[in-house]
């Protein structure tokens, strides 16, 4: 098992890429730090965890407060004496709208989610990963950010963000023995994104394989799996990379 020894706090967990990850990281034998805006969301995940035969700890609090981001950093680093991956798994789903058109609270929300949040969860890892000289921290990003999606430009702009983030920190910290990278994804199973009432629809399904040239949707563990890859240390050459995780839709 590739996480063996290994404990890794994963953010917003049952969103996104989250209950996907949890689900792997547990299988390779990671120690979680499993954190939610609410209890209950993280409850099943804690629960799926230990089922696997891993410890894992819930966490809760909103981690667009940058105070909340250090916190879940300090409870990880009291009850397991480390940190050494951080998962930063943000989602917002954005409405779409003409760039004119969007409101101030549209923009705020979604850089919250998508920019704040993990620069702040980065922030609060790094101070505990440099003085160990080790650590992995991987950011669940979007394709999106690639080409630019017309009518989605704060959603863009939030996500380029994070991209650009991933390479300025990880080229930073590389030489401390910290690996900071991306997966920029697109079409792949999640509860946020792609959940199963859409991909279950044929017509819907239909519109979206025209787009990928992989012909087909991602399932959630394959794009679980990189994040595996990634937070292991057969990743440890990886600086820096967003890596498109879109079946050919951007390369």
């Amino acid at each position: 098992m590739r996480l063996t020894g290994k404990v890794a706090l994963i953010t917003n967990c049952s969103h996104f890429m989250g209950p996907a990850i949890t689900e792997e990281f547990a299988r390779e034998g990671a120690t979680l730090a499993l954190h939610d805006r609410e209890a209950k969301a993280a409850a099943p995940l804690v629960d799926l965890a230990e089922r696997l035969g891993r410890t894992a700890l819930a966490l809760t609090g909103d981690l667009a407060e940058s105070a909340e981001a250090d916190r879940a950093v300090d409870a990880v680093v009291a009850r397991f004496g480390r940190l050494d991956v951080l998962v930063n798994n943000n989602a917002c789903p954005p409405a779409g709208s003409a760039t004119e058109n969007v409101t101030d609270a549209a923009w705020r929300e979604l850089m919250a989610r998508l920019l704040d949040e993990p620069f702040y969860c980065l922030r609060a890892a790094l101070r505990v990963m440099r003085p160990a000289r080790r650590g992995k921290i991987i950011n669940m990003s979007s394709a999106a950010a690639f080409p630019g999606l017309a009518r989605y430009a704060a959603y863009t702009a939030a996500r380029a963000g994070v991209n650009g983030l991933t390479k300025a920190v990880g080229r930073e910290v590389a030489r401390d023995g910290i690996q900071v990278n991306a997966i920029a994804q697109n079409y792949v199973e999640n509860p946020t994104y792609f959940p199963p009432e859409l991909t279950a629809d044929p017509k819907a399904l239909e519109r979206m394989v025209k787009n990928i040239p992989a012909g087909r949707i991602a399932r959630s563990e394959e794009s679980a799996r990189l994040a595996v890859y990634l937070a292991s240390e057969d990743a440890d050459f990886f600086v820096g990379q967003v890596i498109p995780f879109a079946g050919g839709w951007v390369t």
